[in-house]
């Protein structure tokens, strides 16, 4: 009895050795005989959850008699099978193997649990990016080839009246020359668009630096985009602008407040569109609002990663990337954009930005 008792006790503390969780398990009555150190000092119980505290690989609440404790003091075997854990510090992920001795009686089973949570969190990631690509390349395929083929469209159309028509006047050449040179200003965006993505994660997102008036530059984007606000049915309007002077590449500041415009115009559902500016201790906030679909709270940190877009009930065909590209604008300048909720719904997307551009995170 007493060389049984040592056995035990050794193998109980070879047990506690490992970094895995192990519980040692009765036969048929299913009573915890030992729990490792690894098991004990969890902040939970692995041998009696509470109900619907574990799930399967689903995320199916799995009752009493299907927990893995139970199932292999039935002599069942378990060999890599996966449950989720409901825990206080949140949702944790485990391979579970257990191997039942029946040299003794009652038999004992061996249980051990490995933690895979982050292995789990990072293929959930992965596959997350995957679909965001192939979305991307879905997209990226439709947003390129509309502008292509309406572009040869236009020239065919061109190339066809220049046969017919003699008398074919400079006018007529400028003004059916237009849509191809719209176009062509489409592609130029996607494909900047594209290049900046590819400059910000490899962090060769460089400025060109120079002072300017602020105001001007607000004004002259607002004024670009408050006829095709008005085409929305929304009204653009510039609230406030201090007369400061700024330190900034000012071609990729414009961008950043085109692409906040631009995404008010599409999403703000035709409501008012508000700009406005202010000054607080040497730092710029530039405020775009809406009064639109708004942006789910759980979404604000996700759309500005690259090629994501809000979920919502509009179907908005864009690459994804207008709000990357401004936060990797603002982070070389070294400030930042954050995205809030308004009373009432819609949005607003804020740029904070120190007068003097310091650059942050880039060569």
């Amino acid at each position: 009895m007493e060389t049984g008792v040592s056995e035990q006790s050794a193998q109980e503390g070879i047990l506690d050795f490992l970094a895995v969780p192990v519980l040692r398990v009765e036969e048929e009555t299913g009573r915890v005989l030992s729990a490792n150190a690894a098991a004990r000092a969890l902040p939970f119980s692995l041998e009696a959850p509470a109900p619907d505290a574990v799930l399967d690989e689903t995320g199916t609440p799995l009752p009493a008699e299907l927990c893995p404790v139970r199932r292999a003091s039935r002599g069942e075997p378990l060999e890599g099978v996966l449950f989720r854990w409901k825990t206080p510090e949140g949702e944790r992920s485990f391979v579970v193997h257990s191997r039942l001795d029946r040299s003794r009686s009652p038999a004992v089973a061996t249980v051990s649990f490995q933690d895979v949570t982050q292995w789990r969190r990072a293929e959930e990631d992965l596959l997350r990016a995957l679909g965001a690509r192939d979305t991307f390349l879905s997209v990226a395929s439709h947003e390129l080839k509309s502008p292509i083929t309406a572009l040869q469209l236009v020239l065919e159309r061109l190339q066809r009246a220049a046969r017919r028509e003699v008398g074919f006047s400079g006018a007529q050449l400028a003004e059916r020359l237009e849509p191809a040179l719209r176009q062509v200003r489409r592609l130029g965006v996607l494909v900047q668009n594209l290049l900046d993505v590819s400059r910000a994660r490899n962090n060769h997102f460089d400025l060109d630096r120079e002072r300017f008036e602020l105001g001007s530059l607000v004004r002259e984007v607002c004024e670009r985009f408050s006829e095709q606000a008005r085409q929305a049915g929304s009204q653009l309007t510039l609230e406030d602008c201090p007369q400061v002077e700024v330190h900034w590449d000012r071609l990729r500041m414009e961008q950043a407040l085109t692409n906040l415009v631009t995404n008010a115009i599409k999403y703000g559902a035709g409501g008012p569109i508000s700009v406005r500016a202010g000054l607080h201790g040497g730092v710029v906030s530039l405020h775009v609002a809406d009064r639109g679909i708004g942006v789910a709270r759980e979404d604000h940190e996700r759309i500005f990663n690259p090629f994501e877009r809000a979920s919502s009930g509009h179907r908005v065909e864009s690459l994804g990337l207008g709000l990357y590209i401004v936060r990797e604008i603002a982070r070389a300048h070294g400030g930042t954009v954050e995205l809030t909720g308004r009373d009432g719904g819609g949005s607003c997307f804020t740029l904070r930005l120190p007068m003097e551009a310091v650059e942050e995170g880039y060569e």
